[in-house]
């Protein structure tokens, strides 16, 4: 008889095919092989205000139960204005004194104290916020051999492994962010029975933050592509293999695009013999149109899977220009598919995949970022079939689902 194994993530459904809920869909799909997995989520589709867009209660995705729980609407108001705290907190917190500003800092330190900080209050407004989802967790949490809770950042996870924290297995996704060091979070990182991280630089990052991490159990996985579909569809005839860049995601400021955009606007300026070249961004936007406007800026909207093979294995390279990933699923994807990455060098995880795997460019600045679009465009053929190889290769060689599930099931074994 399969032991019963509930999956605890803030969003899941065919249509959110990225991060941390891409991540729990293929997971609890593989794991469903040796175990009877259930899905405990929200009826949200979206983060921005966690409406309930799917109804409440249990359907089958791909063979998976998926319970669904309504939420409350997030009051944006009250978020923005604890986020803008939770950024002075850390920014104020990490400042160091000087005679020029002592008493300008010693002003803000008192001001913006994280010991007054209401973190539950932080919590239940930045959502998602389910009293039934975390009421099913107390009242069923007998029934399961296991509780695997996905990203530090959210309520579910905070609230919902103190139930059943000894039988819990955390999946941090943690992020080098200002939320990130929250003193609230300290409880959580000293519950679950056993932590499974992305990469080495996630793990390193969580334990020097939270140093009793260090006594719990714990291993890095990842997450499997040996078996990546890497069927494509037909690349819109708008567009021109190798004459575009494109970035998949979620095309926010918080992911770097604003700075992205602008750092390739700069390019078309200063490298006019490189006008015909595009910029393709796929996902869902929540920038302002002013910033996103021009000819050499084109919104693809949503994607299905095979339309992102097809973007991703036509172009000149994929740009990811994040400041915050715990391990970033279209960057491995891309490499699979033998495609080019630029990243930002001011994330760790980012930078890490480019230096193993020896492929790659990084920039930190304007001019890095234009440098390493040129490289794209005029790399010869024999160095770019060199290159896009060792990509495929570092991620078929660190990446594979056999090992994935293996770390699952013996700390699954330890509960």
């Amino acid at each position: 008889m399969k032991d019963k194994i509930a999956i605890v993530v803030q969003r899941y459904g065919l249509e959110i095919n990225g991060g941390a809920e891409l991540h729990a869909k293929l997971l609890a799909e593989k794991l469903s092989l040796y175990h009877e997995v259930e899905v405990l989520t929200t009826c949200a589709i979206e983060y921005e205000f966690w409406n309930n867009h799917y109804s409440e209660g249990t359907e089958n995705i791909n063979g998976i139960k998926v319970r669904r729980f309504e939420t409350l609407k997030k009051d944006l108001r009250r978020f923005n204005k604890l986020s803008k705290i939770v950024r002075n907190i850390h920014k104020y917190t990490n400042r160091k004194f000087s005679l020029l500003n002592f008493a300008y800092l010693l002003y803000k330190r008192r001001k913006y104290n994280k010991k007054f900080f209401n973190f539950n209050e932080w919590l239940e407004v930045q959502g998602p916020f389910s009293r039934n989802l975390i009421n099913f967790i107390k009242e069923e949490k007998e029934n399961y051999k296991a509780f695997i809770f996905f990203t530090y950042l959210y309520h579910p996870t905070n609230v919902g492994i103190k139930e059943v924290a000894k039988k819990s297995i955390l999946i941090p996704t943690a992020h080098d962010e200002p939320q990130f060091y929250l003193d609230g979070y300290k409880t959580l990182f000293s519950l679950p029975k056993f932590i499974i991280y992305n990469t080495q630089t996630e793990k390193d990052l969580v334990e020097k933050v939270y140093p009793q991490t260090k006594n719990i159990n714990s291993e890095i996985a990842g997450i499997g592509f040996d078996d990546y579909d890497t069927s494509t569809g037909k690349l819109p005839e708008y567009l021109s293999t190798g004459k575009y860049f494109v970035y998949i995601g979620r095309i926010v400021e918080d992911k770097g695009c604003v700075m992205m955009i602008e750092y390739f606007r700069n390019f078309k300026k200063n490298y006019p013999e490189h006008q015909d070249i595009k910029l393709v961004l796929a996902g869902k936007n929540a920038l302002d149109p002013e910033i996103t406007q021009g000819e050499d800026i084109i919104l693809a909207g949503f994607v299905d899977h095979h339309l992102k093979n097809a973007l991703l294995s036509n172009a000149a390279a994929l740009i990811m220009p994040s400041f915050y990933e715990s391990l970033s699923l279209i960057t491995l994807e891309a490499m699979l598919l033998k495609v080019p990455v630029i990243v930002n060098k001011n994330c760790n995880v980012l930078y890490s995949h480019v230096e193993k795997s020896k492929t790659g460019k990084s920039f930190a600045n304007s001019n890095e970022f234009s440098q390493s679009l040129i490289s794209y465009l005029t790399q010869s053929p024999d160095e770019s079939a060199a290159e896009r190889t060792r990509a495929k290769n570092y991620v078929l060689e660190n990446y594979s689902w056999d090992s994935v599930l293996n770390t699952f099931n013996s700390a699954i074994k330890t509960l």
